[in-house]
């Protein structure tokens, strides 16, 4: 009989809880992010466009309020330039530490102006180099030191589970006992049992899943004999079925072998034990759920999948917003996105590139808004002219010839520098 420690779980991490999709890396970055000045420019011009006139939303410059909600982080002072240089006016703030989007900015937004422009999203910092680049890090030329995290708030709320799941990953060893065709797992209790732990992170493994059965002593058998600290199970067919065949070859021999990237999202649950819960017993911090997928991914760096997991759902706060009753009259564009944060080195300064997740617009008198995907917006704006800036973007940025900073983004799905090895 399969055993199983499900009962241990908060509720909101049971695996027959359904978790809402996000986007995925592999899909959002088929194509080279836009520089964000650029994206700008397009948006600008897709909103004086027939395509936006018969969505039904009123656009006027001159009625329309630029906003912005995103951390604050002074590698990310070229967004509100940029947004200054294309509209005359510096954008209103609807953002917290963190990318959060801060519902009760709405009702003071649109005491300014009728049609809101919204730019935000997370962001992450981003340094070039071999193997698609490092996410996570930027330079930090005002600082002492050279470099550090970015967004810091993302990262430091990631760290401890990442700290947690690269010791499972390192601890769980699999192996086979050379004279028996089966392969064996060998799990440490914490991960176990949350009583086994005392660390405020718990990572579970799910044993109905990663598990057929525990194994029994046998005198006989020295590889059934008790290691303290640690659980003996036999690995389960469908987990050996999902593993690469190279991979799957290193468990099979006497030696003890990590799981290392194959401990994916379907084989554990990580949580928060001491988590801020709301109402609906799911933890506050709506990101925690997503924790095991982040981190588990194999095609994007766990920093980038956090900001991206991270922007979705701020970006259906912000659109569940809007659709009060209280904002029917006025007309929002919101164009949202992952930040990159790149400190170039030629140029002496930061340059914001932008990764956009998609767009919704808002019309005057309406409660639900037109949401355009990302592969739409790439369809649409790749085909438009960029507007003009009102302000000298160079003079306002302070640099010229950024697209050479674009060139040095290399990463592609999958393609990334990694600790592990498949």
């Amino acid at each position: 009989m399969t055993p199983s420690n499900r009962s241990w779980l908060p509720t909101y991490c049971n695996p027959g809880a359904f978790l809402p999709a996000v986007q995925e890396c592999i899909i959002l970055f088929k194509e080279r992010p836009y520089l964000f000045q650029d994206f700008v420019a397009r948006a600008m011009r897709f909103l004086e466009s027939d395509l936006v006139k018969k969505m039904g939303l009123k656009y006027e410059r001159k009625s329309a309020l630029p906003c912005k909600w995103k951390c604050s982080d002074e590698s990310l002072f070229g967004v509100d330039l940029c947004l200054y240089a294309f509209t005359g006016q510096y954008p209103f703030d609807k953002g917290k530490i963190g990318g959060i989007y801060n519902e009760g900015s709405l009702g003071a937004a649109v005491h300014h102006a009728s049609i809101n422009l919204d730019f935000g999203g997370s962001h992450v910092g981003y340094i070039p180099g071999e193997s698609g680049g490092r996410f996570g890090n930027v330079r930090r030329p005002l600082r002492e030191t050279d470099q550090s995290t970015d967004c810091g708030y993302l990262m430091a709320t990631m760290e401890p589970f990442k700290r947690t799941y690269d010791d499972a990953r390192e601890n769980i060893l699999l192996f086979s006992a050379g004279e028996e065709s089966e392969v064996f797992v060998s799990i440490p209790n914490e991960y176990l049992q949350p009583g086994w732990s005392g660390h405020r992170i718990k990572l579970l493994i799910d044993i109905e899943r990663l598990t057929s059965s525990v194994v029994d002593y046998d005198i006989n058998k020295p590889h059934t004999h008790k290691v303290a600290g640690r659980t003996l199970f036999k690995v389960s067919r469908e987990f050996l079925a999902q593993v690469p065949p190279e991979k799957a070859a290193t468990f099979q021999t006497r030696e003890q072998t990590p799981i290392g990237i194959e401990l994916t999202a379907d084989y554990f649950n990580i949580y928060d034990s001491q988590a801020e819960l709301g109402g609906d017993g799911a933890p506050v911090n709506r990101l925690l759920p997503y924790m095991k997928i982040i981190l588990s991914s194999k095609l994007a760096p766990y920093q980038l999948k956090g900001a991206v997991t991270n922007t979705n759902i701020e970006y259906n706060k912000l659109t569940d917003s809007v659709r009060s009753e209280a904002f029917r009259r006025y007309g929002f564009a919101s164009f949202t996105g992952i930040f990159i944060d790149i400190f170039d080195e030629d140029i002496g300064n930061y340059v914001n590139l932008f990764q956009p997740i998609g767009i919704s617009v808002k019309p005057q008198g309406r409660v639900r808004e037109i949401e355009i995907s990302s592969a739409e917006v790439r369809h649409i704006f790749d085909r438009l002219e960029p507007a003009r800036p009102v302000l000298s973007i160079e003079d306002v940025l302070a640099y010229s010839n950024p697209e050479k900073t674009l060139e040095k983004f290399t990463y592609r799905p999958g393609v990334f520098q990694r600790r592990w090895k498949s």
